[in-house]
């Protein structure tokens, strides 16, 4: 548990994060704050003037402070310096206090799960549900089977959306987003798992969830070695690998063929992408891959070495 703030400490830090709301006041003019109001549209009451916004955040910030410098006399303390508090204030107006914000593919991933969740519980009620009855309001509801199939679709969209955004990312943010969901996987069967042993399920059920959870288990470990792979890979002089010989060689003259034959050597080496859809084979597979491309790589950049040191 995060330790309680300092009461003077917290009032500081509230006083720093006003000044700069008024700062920002102070940057803003007329046609910005016109085309802050939503599709600028003119209706209810008018927008309150900004001189009167920025009078009102100078007051607030004086306020705090004052109310910050009470506390310090009270306490006996030695009044914080504006200086500092200003500076704390950026800070906080930057990062905000807590854990970060759900990044926006993160919240696209809890979307999914959201989405996944629904489907599962349409695709329950396929059986026992029967053919909607129209009441002749609005349009026909859907039956369950067109339940199914219409949340199939926006899981779908979802789907090509999140491959779509993971696609442009580096290795290294690609696998830790798929780590962080094959963790919060199997968190969730963890759960399923202990409700479904507490209401009594069948064995048939429990062993599904619990051979779920060994999947998740192995996907998370296979993960795991491919991150720490990839974060070693992009810090060759820590290892001592080839890679690290070229890389910390000093500057030399090279001719211009010389310099084309080592780029068109450059241009062969070989850089697996992880799968986009995570499952045992494709892991498999793409370790496969990366051990030949390491196989290949080593041959190329033996090549080069020799190339640049002959």
């Amino acid at each position: 548990m995060r330790p309680k703030k300092d009461p003077i400490q917290k009032l500081s830090d509230k006083a720093g994060v006003l000044y700069w709301k008024w700062q920002e006041l102070l940057e803003k003019d007329e046609d910005d704050q016109e085309a802050e109001r939503q599709g600028n549209k003119r209706m209810g009451r008018p927008p309150v003037p900004l001189a009167t916004l920025r009078q009102r955040a100078k007051d607030a910030y004086e306020t705090q402070l004052a109310e910050l410098r009470a506390a310090e006399i009270e306490a006996g303390r030695e009044p914080i310096p504006e200086s500092d508090i200003i500076t704390k204030g950026e800070k906080l107006r930057e990062k905000g206090p807590g854990r970060p914000a759900i990044s926006e593919i993160g919240r696209k991933f809890r979307h999914l799960r959201r989405k996944l969740k629904t489907l599962e519980d349409a695709m329950a009620a396929v059986d026992a549900a029967g053919e909607p009855v129209y009441d002749g309001l609005g349009r026909p509801a859907m039956s369950a089977r067109e339940r199914v199939a219409y949340y199939q679709r926006e899981i779908d969209e979802v789907k090509r959306d999140i491959e779509k955004t993971m696609s442009e990312m580096p290795t290294v943010e690609r696998l830790k987003i798929m780590l962080d969901n094959a963790r919060i996987d199997r968190r969730d069967a963890g759960m399923k798992l202990r409700k479904a042993q507490h209401d009594g399920a069948d064995e048939e059920t429990i062993e599904a969830i619990k051979a779920l959870e060994t999947r998740l288990n192995e996907e998370i470990r296979a993960l795991e070695v491919q991150l720490e792979d990839e974060r070693a890979q992009q810090q060759p002089a820590k290892f001592g690998t080839k890679a690290q010989v070229i890389a910390v060689m000093p500057p030399k003259e090279f001719s211009p063929g010389l310099l084309d034959i080592i780029a068109k050597l450059e241009s062969q080496l070989i850089v697996p992408s992880p799968p986009a859809e995570l499952t045992l084979e494709s892991l498999e597979k793409y370790k496969a891959d990366v051990a030949l491309a390491q196989e290949f790589n080593a041959t190329i950049l033996a090549q080069i070495d020799s190339l640049k040191t002959g």
